[in-house]
C-alpha cells in the first residue's frame, strides 16, 4: 500500500465516522414530545440507506442478486437487533456512555472469529480484549451505580454488531461490500414498515429534517468507509473506527451541554488502547 492510498482509506475512515457519529446525535436530539417512535427513527436509518445504495448499484451496473443469502440473512438478523439495541441506548443514556460501550464490538468480533471461523487468537489481543471489557466497567461501575436497561441495551448493540461482523467477515469473500449494505439497509426497512405504518406519526418539521439527517448520515458512513476499504486493507484503517467515541464526547459537550464524567473518560482511555493494540497485532 503506497502513501497516497493509505492516507486516502485514512481519510475516508475518518469521514465515516465523523458521519457515523452524528447519526446518535440525531436520535438523541428528536424530543420525546415529538412522539416519533423507535420504528420510525430505525426505519428512516434503513429507507434512505437502501435508496442510495440502490441507486448507485443501478448506475454501476452491479447485479442486486446476492451471492450468499445465509450470511446475509444472518448479518441482517444481527445487524437489526444490534441497531435497535443502540437506539434504544442512545435515547436513555448520555450519548458518550452509549457510544463508547457500542464500541466493544470489534473485541466481539475477536470472540466469534475465533469460535466460530476457527481464527487465531493472539495473546496480545486476549489482554486488549480484557482492557475493553475493563472499560467498559469502568464507565458502569456495577456496585456503586445500578446497572440500568439502557446499559444493557448499549451491551448488547456490541454484541450483535460484533456477530454481524463476523457475518460480514465471511461474507467478504461472495458479496461487494455495497450489496450487503443495500441488503441489509432493505430488509431492515421491511421489518420496521409494518410497525412505522400502524403506530408511526406524522413528525413535525424539526424532527422530520432529523430523520432524513438519521439516513443520510448514516448511508454517508456506510459509502465512506466502504471507498475506505477499497484503498486499504481492514486492519490498516480499523483504529480510525475508534474515533468516533472523541467525536461522541465531543458532541455531548457542544450539542446536549453535559461534559462526560471521569469514569467515560478512564473507560474510553481504556477502551481506545485496547482497540489500538489489537490494530497493531492485526
Amino acid at each position: 500500500m503506497n502513501l497516497t492510498s493509505g492516507m486516502r482509506a485514512a481519510f475516508y475512515m475518518i469521514v465515516a465516522n465523523l458521519f457515523l457519529s452524528l447519526v446518535p446525535v440525531c436520535v438523541k436530539a428528536i424530543p420525546a414530545e415529538a412522539g416519533v417512535s423507535i420504528s420510525q427513527k430505525l426505519f428512516a436509518r434503513a429507507s434512505i440507506s437502501a435508496i442510495i445504495t440502490l441507486f448507485i448499484l443501478l448506475i454501476r451496473r452491479i447485479p442486486l442478486k446476492p451471492g450468499s443469502i445465509r450470511l446475509l440473512g444472518t448479518r441482517s438478523i444481527f445487524g437489526i437487533a444490534g441497531m435497535f439495541a443502540y437506539f434504544k441506548a442512545v435515547e436513555s443514556m448520555p450519548l458518550a456512555e452509549a457510544v463508547t460501550i457500542n464500541r466493544l464490538s470489534p473485541f466481539f468480533v475477536l470472540i466469534f472469529a475465533w469460535w466460530f471461523l476457527k481464527e487465531r487468537l493472539r495473546k496480545a489481543q486476549i489482554v486488549a480484549l480484557l482492557l475493553g471489557l475493563g472499560g467498559v466497567v469502568v464507565i458502569l461501575r456495577p456496585g456503586v451505580i445500578p446497572i440500568t436497561l439502557p446499559a444493557g441495551f448499549a451491551l448488547l448493540s456490541a454484541v450483535f454488531a460484533g456477530s454481524a461482523y463476523t457475518a460480514i467477515r465471511a461474507l467478504r469473500k461472495t458479496d461487494k461490500p455495497l450489496i450487503i449494505v443495500f441488503w441489509f439497509s432493505l430488509l431492515m426497512s421491511l421489518v420496521f414498515l409494518p410497525a412505522v405504518v400502524r403506530n408511526g406519526v406524522i413528525p413535525d418539521s424539526g424532527s422530520l429534517i432529523l430523520l432524513i439527517c438519521i439516513g443520510i448520515f448514516g448511508a454517508a458512513g456506510q459509502l465512506f468507509m466502504t471507498a475506505a476499504y477499497r484503498y486499504a486493507p481492514g486492519g490498516k484503517v480499523a483504529i480510525y473506527s475508534y474515533l468516533s467515541v472523541v467525536f461522541s464526547m465531543l458532541w455531548q459537550i457542544m450539542f446536549f451541554s453535559s461534559i462526560p464524567s471521569i469514569a467515560v473518560f478512564a473507560g474510553a482511555t481504556l477502551i481506545l488502547l485496547g482497540g489500538w493494540i489489537n490494530y497493531r497485532v492485526r
